[in-house]
C-alpha cells in the first residue's frame, strides 16, 4: 500500500466512524446498557486513532520535538470572539425564535434521552466535560487530523467541505432524534458551518487552541440550553 493510500484510510476511517458509532449508541441501541459502553468506545476511538494512524500508518513520530507556543497565542483572541459569538446566536435563536418553543415541544424526549444515556442526574458535571474536554478531543481529532491529513489529500475547498462535513455526520444523527427531518437538517448544516470556521481558523494559526476555546463557548451555549429544557 503506497503512502498516499495509507494516509488516504487512515483519514477516511475518521470520517466515517464517529457516524457510525453514533448510530449504533443513540438510535440502535438506545436505552439499552450497551448504549453507554458503545459511546465510551467511540471516545476513546477519538483520542487513540490519530496518534496510531499517524505511527502505523504514516510513519511519523506523534509528538512535535518542539511546541511553538506563540502561533497558539495567537489563535486565541479570533477563537474568543468567534466563540462568542456564535454563543449569542444560539442563545439569542433559543430565546427569540420559533427555535425555542420547538424545542420545549421535544423537552420529554431530549429528557427521555438524557435518562437513557445515564447523565440524568449528572448533567452539569457531563456538560462541564463535554465544553471542556470533548471540544478539545473534537478539535484534535476533526481539525488537527481530519482536516490535517485530508488537506494533504485534495484541493483546500474540498478539505474544507469534505471534514466539516464528516464533522457534522454524527451530529445530523443525534439531532434527527428529537427534531424534524428538516430542522435537523438545518442545524446539522449549522454545526457543518461551526467546523468549517473552526477548520478555517486550524488553517489560519496551524492550532487548536483558538479552535477549542471558540467550540468550548458554543459547546457552553447549547448545554445551556439543554439544562433549561430538561430540568424547566
Amino acid at each position: 500500500m503506497s503512502e498516499r493510500s495509507r494516509l488516504c484510510f487512515g483519514v477516511m476511517l475518521a470520517m466515517v466512524e464517529p457516524s457510525a458509532a453514533a448510530l449504533f449508541y443513540f438510535v440502535l441501541l438506545s436505552g439499552s446498557r450497551f448504549a453507554v459502553m458503545v459511546f465510551a468506545a467511540a471516545k476513546v476511538f477519538l483520542l487513540i486513532w490519530p496518534a496510531l494512524a499517524a505511527k502505523l500508518l504514516e510513519k511519523q513520530n506523534f509528538y512535535p520535538s518542539k511546541t511553538d507556543w506563540s502561533k497558539h497565542a495567537k489563535s486565541i483572541p479570533l477563537g474568543a470572539v468567534s466563540g462568542l459569538l456564535m454563543a449569542l446566536v444560539i442563545l439569542a435563536g433559543f430565546q427569540f425564535t420559533d427555535l425555542g418553543g420547538i424545542v420545549y415541544q421535544n423537552s420529554d424526549v431530549i429528557r427521555s434521552k438524557a435518562k437513557d444515556m445515564k447523565i440524568i442526574n449528572h448533567f452539569l458535571m457531563f456538560s462541564l466535560l463535554i465544553c471542556l474536554g470533548h471540544s478539545l478531543l473534537e478539535e484534535y481529532y476533526w481539525r488537527w487530523y481530519v482536516y490535517g491529513r485530508l488537506r494533504k489529500l485534495v484541493r483546500p475547498p474540498v478539505a474544507y467541505f469534505g471534514a466539516s462535513l464528516a464533522f457534522a455526520g454524527h451530529h445530523y444523527i443525534i439531532l434527527g432524534a428529537f427534531f424534524s427531518t428538516g430542522l435537523t437538517a438545518a442545524l446539522g448544516t449549522c454545526v457543518a458551518l461551526g467546523g468549517g470556521l473552526w477548520c478555517w481558523l486550524f488553517q489560519r494559526h496551524n492550532s487548536i487552541v483558538g479552535c477549542w476555546i471558540s467550540h468550548m463557548m458554543a459547546d457552553g451555549a447549547i448545554f445551556y440550553v439543554g439544562y433549561q429544557v430538561i430540568y424547566s
